[in-house]
């Protein structure tokens, strides 16, 4: 059985970590055949865009302790394969994280490392490591990039869970839903990215983040000013203003 499931309609992968009967706590195996799969996303002409979500009740319950702790070894080892959530993996096609249940651990940095966050209104997110003796390797670093430093300082000390709605006001999520429209509120998210132009989507999206990693206004806007260069000789570019002069809908074909 496949730990992770990818599929494709609409030009949207549904990216769906398949270990229900363990909260999707994630192994090693997990995580080397989720490397694969975001290789697979970022080389797919069909997918544009991808909601990552959990089967079962929990999106990622975070790195399997039980596994991890098997013959005494009570300590965090570096994954073999690159993750997301590290930073490993850069991908400038957009990433939805749809987040049903638990998202614990390098979960939660799973869902903070994904473009946009869509929470269930039974999701708990936390870093609940102190509890268990060990420290988040990822947390420290997307907490405070995303909510104020205090507020990321209390959850990560305390190592108390986060609810759904908490997580939304401190601006953690986009959006809390009922689960029941969880997926439906997802997939109209990437439907309305998918509308626009998917090169234009992805420079947008390389910009945001090289911007990011970059304190120096002017610098980030020269970087961002060579990114639209680039983007500027794509057929998108072309298609999208000849359909703006012609008052037509554009046909994009991600070239």
């Amino acid at each position: 059985m496949s730990l992770v499931l990818y599929e494709v309609s609409e030009k949207i992968a549904t990216i769906t970590l398949n270990r229900p009967e363990k909260l999707n706590a994630y192994t090693e195996e997990m995580v080397g055949e989720l490397y694969g799969t975001w290789k697979r996303f970022a080389a797919d002409p069909e997918a544009w865009a991808a909601i990552v979500t959990g089967a079962g009740r929990a999106f990622c319950a975070g790195h399997d302790l039980k596994v991890l702790t098997e013959g005494g070894d009570a300590q965090y080892k570096d994954h073999e394969s690159p993750t997301l959530w590290y930073g490993e993996i850069e991908i400038y096609k957009p990433v939805i994280a749809a987040v049903n249940g638990y998202a614990f651990g390098g979960g939660c940095s799973l869902a903070l490392a994904c473009d946009i966050r869509i929470a269930s209104e039974d999701a708990v997110f936390g870093y609940p490591q102190p509890k268990y003796g060990v420290m988040s390797l990822g947390g420290h670093q997307r907490l405070p990039k995303l909510i104020p430093p205090g507020i990321a300082m209390e959850f990560l000390l305390t190592a108390r869970n986060i609810p759904a709605e908490e997580a939304a006001r401190w601006g953690m999520v986009n959006k809390v839903v009922p689960r029941e429209r969880l997926m439906e509120e997802a997939r109209a998210t990437a439907r309305l990215i998918n509308e626009n132009a998917p090169l234009a989507v992805r420079h947008t999206k390389e910009a945001f983040l090289k911007g990011l990693r970059n304190p120096d206004v002017r610098e980030g806007i020269n970087t961002a000013k060579l990114i639209s260069y680039r983007l500027q000789t794509s057929e998108d570019t072309r298609e999208g203003l000849a359909a703006f002069t012609e008052k037509r809908k554009p046909a994009w074909k991600a070239r």
